[in-house]
């Protein structure tokens, strides 16, 4: 392996080590804030993240022309979308960030933080069902096979008695995937106008500002928490919801979109061997048992060459 193929490798590997700790750092930090709380602290600071990044991107613009970060990711000017674009932009963050994280916090609540990030690996599925309805991309039959052999796994664990907290809890999980995948569809032809980085930051900004009603409270609460509560909290809005989606980005511009959508098999490992240091929690034998479907499931939709875009 050469050294330049090494960086985004580990870009992406880091990635899904960020998004994974966010499973058990909720968590640990739902003692001291209700859900909305959480979620508006987190995305205040990932909003001042992005808000940091574009002004750096003034600043390189302004004075070096092109500035690059030591991952190899330009920083970007900041602008504003086109007006047509304001509306859809708030309903995708709406459902992206308001709508996916009080769902996915208060599911999160209710079983352990493996049988979650299991669900949440749902989430190719439900988008390539939504995806091949609205935007006509076509599935391959190994495709919908995947689709189907995941959708057992979901119900696995969806129905699994002893999943480590109460039915509703998979409820709202699912109902969580269902809004990213949705949420993740609709954005990408905005692809066309703006990079996958101003997306994200404008789908933060504008699916921050429901959160702001929450933010008294949770800045009520603050003193309140634990020290690792509010340093889990600080660390996911710059980490999980911030600097993880420019590793990826960089990741996702060097190495073939199915080497690096790959790595996010192995999310669920992480969660759960975090979750086991941080929190002692080990999902059920029949939670291990779906998510290992859901996975399966999942490389055969991911399966290199066996799906193909287009009109149909």
């Amino acid at each position: 392996m050469t050294v330049s193929a090494k960086k985004p490798l580990l870009a992406a590997l880091a990635t899904v080590l960020l998004w994974a700790f966010a499973f058990p750092a909720s968590k640990a930090a739902l003692p001291y804030f209700s859900a909305a709380e959480m979620v508006a602290l987190r995305y205040v600071v990932a909003c001042g993240f992005y808000a940091a990044w574009f002004a750096a991107g003034h600043l390189a613009a302004g004075r070096f022309a092109a500035r690059r970060f030591a991952v190899g990711v330009a920083v970007e000017r900041f602008a504003w979308p086109a007006r047509r674009d304001w509306l859809p932009i708030f309903a995708l963050g709406a459902l992206g960030v308001t709508v996916y994280q009080l769902l996915f916090v208060l599911g999160l609540g209710r079983v352990t933080a493996g049988a979650a990030a299991m669900l949440i690996a749902a989430n190719p599925v439900f988008a390539s069902l939504l995806a091949r309805v609205f935007l006509r991309e076509k599935l391959s039959r190994l495709a919908w096979c995947g689709i189907g052999v995941s959708l057992t796994g979901v119900a696995l664990i969806a129905l699994e008695k002893g999943i480590g907290g109460e039915f509703e809890g998979a409820v709202l999980l699912i109902l969580a995937t269902l809004s990213i995948s949705v949420y993740f569809v609709f954005q990408k032809p905005f692809f066309a106008w703006y990079s996958p980085l101003s997306m994200t930051a404008w789908t933060s900004f504008a699916g921050a500002l429901p959160l702001l009603f929450y933010l008294p409270a949770a800045l009520a609460a603050a003193p309140h928490a634990s020290a690792a509560a509010l340093w889990s909290v600080a660390a996911m809005g710059v980490f999980s919801s911030g600097i993880a989606f420019v590793l990826w980005l960089y990741a996702l511009s060097k190495l073939p979109a199915g080497t690096v959508t790959s790595f996010l098999f192995l999310q669920p490992v992480f969660v759960i061997v975090m979750a086991w240091f941080w929190l002692r929690e080990i999902p059920t034998a029949q939670a291990f048992a779906g998510g290992a479907v859901i996975l399966f499931g999942m490389a055969l939709i991911l399966s290199p060459g066996k799906r193909s875009v287009g009109a149909s």
